[in-house]
């Protein structure tokens, strides 16, 4: 659709970022003032035998600082800024929760005692929603009304902070509030860091844009439609060659399976939860010396120490200068991953959530259809029994013996991380956690539909990679 005034019929989302609310996501509309929109995402595969069983995931459980270093010492390729990246990409691409926990989701047909479903709040995925949120129309904390700008000065490294519990009928909480759309982005410093870039860069585009005569309203729908295409071309030209294994790299487009498109749960649960594989224990900002995970990763909205004393060098984060930190993706994770909570209980906490999603496991028929598409003699190799004794025979020091039924029903995303641990290149995937990242987030990019580029922003900035755009914004 054009990026026209919204009309009486668009109640609903006036400003074409809310969600539409008329139903399940198979029958969403796909028309929306933005001309953005998504395309139901494949339904998850049922496999409801009554002799499979969830296994933990055992090796991951049981990490140890031992062998996190041995781990890393062999993957540890990975510019640290790309696990942030990835988290962000992540949560552009799903929120789920339980389908009964979502009033519009449910249809008068649903039954007490069915089987637990899923929904996904993120109704556009890979549309930067995580980002723009409903809108300037639900968020006044986050945009200023009357230039439908994020609030933010320009070159601002953080959001602003907002006061609570000011009035005796208002929130007492006494801790400030941070002018960010979703909570999940005000974990950590580096995750903050890379959604006000992207809000900044919205900003840039849609003030040039209001410059050259156009009203805010459509500089915001032009900037918008800008942002997300800059945002899908860094996902494929940046962050997904820094995980991808070369055989599926190199696939034709024509090539990819139709298998490795997974379902959101699946997706979520099962692939996104192999990037806790990424967080390290401790992190060279460039300023201040080592800054730990678990300070890092502060629950919360209290003021931040990055206000006071941290400035993290993102040249040196995304490897544009040597000596950053480093990861990859492996068999392990930090131990110290959200401390004071242990890896084990963060891991156990993800095994629950995902035994109720019920995300596909790789012992269902449609991973094992995955598998069987990949190239070459991959089928063969990632065999769950061939697998395991691969791994036992590279990794004796290992903090417990695979055995093929560990691999074939325990979480997928264990899987994903000794497949990688085996055949990752630099750090990345092996073949099959390749093929299933790349499946879907191409398939997610697929489905998002958007206005035909306008003339108006033909001469905006589009950076090819996350640290140019960081650069541009700090200008």
């Amino acid at each position: 659709m054009t990026a026209q005034e919204p009309t009486a019929s668009q109640a609903g989302c006036p400003f074409g970022c809310a969600p539409v609310r008329a139903g399940l996501r198979a029958t969403r509309s796909r028309e929306m003032v933005l001309g953005m929109a998504a395309e139901a995402s494949p339904l998850p595969g049922q496999d409801d035998r009554a002799d499979i069983g969830q296994r933990i995931p055992e090796i991951l459980m049981r990490t140890s600082l031992e062998w996190r270093g041995a781990c890393l010492r062999q993957v540890g390729q990975i510019p640290a800024g790309y696990t942030y990246l990835a988290q962000l990409m992540g949560h552009d691409m799903g929120s789920s929760v339980q389908a009964e926990s979502v009033p519009w989701s449910r249809s008068d047909d649903d039954l007490v005692g069915t089987p637990v479903r899923r929904y996904n709040l993120i109704d556009n995925p890979l549309t930067l929603e995580t980002v723009y949120g409903p809108g300037p129309s639900m968020l006044a904390h986050v945009y200023d009304p009357e230039t439908w700008l994020f609030r933010l000065t320009p070159g601002a490294r953080l959001a602003r902070i907002y006061a609570r519990g000011l009035t005796a009928v208002s929130d007492t909480d006494p801790q400030p509030i941070r002018a960010l759309y979703d909570e999940r982005n005000r974990d950590s410093l580096m995750l903050h860091e890379l959604c006000v870039a992207w809000m900044q860069f919205h900003n840039r585009n849609a003030r040039a844009l209001m410059q050259r005569g156009h009203a805010p309203y459509r500089a915001y729908v032009l900037a918008r439609a800008h942002v997300v295409r800059c945002w899908h071309a860094i996902l494929l030209g940046d962050l997904l060659p820094h995980f991808l294994h070369p055989v599926i790299a190199g696939l034709q487009k024509e090539w990819m399976a139709r298998a490795w498109a997974l379902d959101e749960t699946t997706l979520l649960h099962g692939l996104c939860r192999a990037f806790h594989a990424l967080p390290l224990a401790a992190y060279h900002l460039g300023r201040s010396g080592m800054h730990n995970l678990g300070t890092l990763l502060k629950r919360g909205y209290a003021v931040s120490e990055a206000e006071t004393d941290w400035r993290i060098d993102w040249p040196l984060f995304f490897g544009a200068e040597r000596g950053g930190p480093l990861s990859g993706i492996s068999a392990s994770v930090a131990p110290e991953l959200r401390a004071p909570v242990t890896a084990a209980a963060v891991i156990a906490l993800d095994n629950r959530s995902a035994a109720e999603a019920r995300p596909l496991r790789p012992g269902n028929d449609d991973i094992v259809k995955a598998i069987a598409a990949l190239p070459g003699d991959w089928p063969a190799r990632l065999a769950p029994v061939r697998l395991a004794s691969d791994f036992a025979a590279a990794h004796p020091e290992a903090p417990i013996r695979l055995d093929h039924q560990m691999l074939e029903w325990g979480p997928l995303y264990q899987f994903l991380m000794v497949e990688a641990q085996l055949h990752g290149q630099s750090g990345g995937f092996g073949p099959l956690g390749s093929a299933l990242l790349r499946g879907s987030v191409e398939g997610s990019i697929r489905r998002v539909v958007l206005a035909p580029e306008d003339a108006a922003t033909a001469g905006l900035p589009r950076p090819a990679t996350m640290l140019e755009l960081i650069t541009l914004v700090r200008e």
